[in-house]
């Protein structure tokens, strides 16, 4: 067993995996924000009928 080799194999996987965490919660996050930003313009062709309460 060479245990140079399983040692990076474990911190390669470990960081291939953490930076696949990283770009799912970011492409979640930018999801979120454009939807919000799209039903805020849709909100806006509305203006003065009360679309947002508070």
């Amino acid at each position: 067993m060479n245990y140079y080799d399983e040692i990076k194999n474990e911190l390669v996987n470990n960081e291939i995996n953490r930076k696949v965490k990283n770009y799912s919660i970011n492409k979640s996050d930018l999801n979120t924000y454009y939807n919000v930003g799209k039903m805020l313009s849709e909100a806006g062709k509305h203006y003065g009928e009360g679309i947002i309460k508070e």
